[in-house]
């Protein structure tokens, strides 16, 4: 509206001066002028105030939502107004946020009462045999070791479930150090050799010493993940096979087993969080160690790859950008 009025009002001082209008005219010329701009001025900022307050209440409505608990709200982000867009943004990837931690929060309470149910009631079956009066010592011993055992089942389940919850953060920020790849490897190996020796699976190394930018303590989650895995469905006297090289600014890790294998099927739900296979693989753990693999490979921007068949073994090949 100012606008408007203020280039009219120029027109008319220039069109008096040069002579083209009287006082009369000019008095008559701002009147008739002035109202209009009056009434198309009041029209432009009512439709511009309404236009601007819509996408504010629209907002309102969203907030609402979220706050009864529906974090699918989405908000437009382009918009006229730099600041509205701006808004619309910031809502959005609060909601995200917000989403992703429901998701981990209800992952985390079904997940507990599922897998956790089977290893409980072993441990109260136990329990109930060891209050019994005609049991001897040695079956007593024999009924606390099995509690033992599944206690440390159910330890090691709860720390991958937290474990899991943490890196599954959509932004979680990983802490990169440099260190040489393959003697964490090396030390993950001594670490779980008893496992290994156990089974009197041979060890073939063929590691080619390099330093790689990354987060050392999740890479060896990966390491002993998928080498546990390795030694636990290798048959006694199996032979566990593990290769680093760095190529290209590529670091790949091959880890082969010639164990039991899986099939095709199985192959393309493995990385899938608590999935286990209905094979003798299902009898430990909780299906959730190669989900930790995938999403801590998937931090540090590389892939992995597995090639398997039933009853000739498996290989993992991971790729890590250097």
């Amino acid at each position: 509206m100012t606008i408007s009025m203020s280039l009219i009002s120029i027109v008319m001082i220039v069109l008096y001066y040069v002579g083209h209008l009287d006082e009369s005219d000019t008095l008559f010329l701002l009147i008739w002028f002035i109202l209009p701009s009056l009434i198309t001025g009041t029209t432009i900022a009512f439709l511009v105030a309404i236009k601007g307050l819509r996408p504010i209440l629209k907002m309102c409505n969203a907030i609402t939502k979220v706050a009864e608990g529906d974090f699918t709200v989405r908000f437009k982000e382009k918009h006229l107004i730099h600041e509205v867009s701006q808004m619309a943004e910031c809502f959005n990837i609060m909601v995200k946020k917000l989403d992703n931690m429901n998701i981990l929060h209800n992952d985390f309470i079904n997940n507990v009462s599922h897998e956790f149910r089977t290893p409980l009631s072993v441990i109260e079956g136990y329990a109930g045999l060891l209050e019994e009066d005609q049991v001897n010592k040695t079956e007593r011993i024999k009924y606390a070791n099995q509690i033992m055992k599944v206690t440390e089942k159910l330890s090691s389940a709860i720390n991958n479930i937290l474990f899991y919850s943490k890196i599954s953060l959509e932004e979680i920020k990983v802490e990169k150090e440099l260190f040489n790849l393959s003697e964490s490897i090396r030390e993950v190996l001594i670490m779980i050799e008893s496992e290994w020796s156990s089974k009197n699976i041979a060890v073939d190394l063929e590691l080619q010493d390099f330093f790689y930018s990354g987060n050392k303590e999740m890479l060896e989650e990966v390491w002993s993940n998928l080498i546990e895995n390795a030694i636990k469905f290798s048959n006694i006297y199996g032979k566990l096979e593990i290769t680093t090289f760095c190529n290209n600014y590529i670091a790949t890790i091959i880890i082969s087993d010639n164990g039991v294998g899986m099939s095709k099927e199985t192959q393309e739900k493995i990385f899938d969080k608590f999935f286990q296979a209905e094979t003798s693989h299902s009898q430990e753990g909780a299906g959730i160690g190669l989900s930790i693999v995938k999403r801590i490979i998937d931090l540090h921007q590389g892939k992995v790859i597995v090639d398997s068949e039933l009853n000739k073994g498996t290989t993992f090949t991971i790729h890590l950008p250097v």
